[in-house]
């Protein structure tokens, strides 16, 4: 198992991408919106940052 597999065997990077390209659609929709410097930026990193938080919530084992 490498580093960027988790223990259910599902790799962690699709959900880093996702994540990241969400963010920054959303960050250039709100910097044509209100014309805020780094938004695309902010939401690459905001997205990628819930990306890799879901990804995680989803590979932890039940507690029941």
């Amino acid at each position: 198992m490498g580093d960027a597999e988790t223990a259910v065997g599902e790799k962690t990077w699709p959900f880093l991408a996702v994540g990241a390209g969400i963010g920054l659609v959303l960050g250039i929709l709100v910097s044509i919106a209100t014309d805020i410097p780094f938004a695309p930026e902010a939401g690459l990193l905001i997205g990628a940052l819930a990306g890799w938080l879901v990804r995680r919530q989803r590979a932890e084992p039940s507690a029941s």
